[in-house]
């Protein structure tokens, strides 16, 4: 059983992973009889302390329960900071969820940046899920560093989200800034362009890799998506 304690509105926990690692995470009720929950994977800068006040605007604002995590090797998780321990991370998250009786159709995955990796991961594999929110993704590991490299041998590649976009079942929306400097915009537009079933974008104007949210689409666009995923 996770460490479980309350924190003001929401509830920390640790939770095992099957790389042995213990990672922390929170989740934020919205209400008692909400079901909508989005799973949401930070970026590379940030830990769960500095997102917690983005979490509860964000919980607020679609009304919605969130569960935040960090990976392991950030904050207070055990372990160390690799693409196998991000999948497996995630993966503990979402058992978390469903031992709470979650559902997968009312489960959303949000991933931000570099945690747009483990989110297509866990995505890819679970087809009921209700949705999939990608911010200022990564097409792959190595675009990163040239949007113009569209070929890399895969096992010298990390994250190939461009590959296991095609393989999600549930709607996909993605939410890019034009002027992002750390992962082009190419990207994002790549994995609209490769993906089964995705919602129309947000090409945030104005915008780059760190202030997408600051745009004034940004919260009109989840709240439709969300709306979207709840079949209002």
């Amino acid at each position: 059983m996770p460490n479980l304690r309350k924190v003001l509105d929401c509830q920390v926990l640790r939770l095992d992973t099957r790389r042995g690692t213990n990672i922390v995470a929170a989740y934020i009720p919205f209400r008692k009889d909400t079901k909508l929950t989005i799973l949401f994977s930070h970026g590379n800068a940030v830990d769960l302390a500095l997102m917690l006040p983005f979490y509860r605007e964000i919980a607020r604002e679609l009304q919605v329960n969130l569960l935040g995590y960090d990976y392991s090797g950030y904050g207070a998780s055990t372990g160390a900071p690799s693409v196998l321990n991000t999948f497996a991370d995630i993966e503990a998250c979402l058992a978390w969820l469903l031992q709470q009786g979650k559902q997968s159709r009312d489960i959303i995955l949000y991933g931000q940046s570099v945690g747009s990796g483990p989110t297509c991961h866990l995505a890819a594999k679970t087809p009921d899920l209700g949705g999939v929110i990608l911010h200022s993704p990564l097409a792959t590991g190595m675009r990163v560093m040239n949007p113009t490299w569209h070929y890399w041998p895969t096992f010298l590649d990390v994250y190939p989200n461009i590959r296991l976009v095609t393989k999600i079942e549930a709607p996909l929306l993605i939410l890019h800034g034009v002027k992002d400097d750390v992962v082009d915009i190419s990207a994002g537009r790549a994995l609209y362009k490769a993906a089964k079933n995705a919602v129309e974008p947000l090409w945030a104007e104005n915008c780059d890799h760190q202030n997408v949210e600051l745009c004034q689409d940004y919260l009109p666009k989840l709240r439709s998506f969300t709306r979207k995923v709840k079949g209002l």
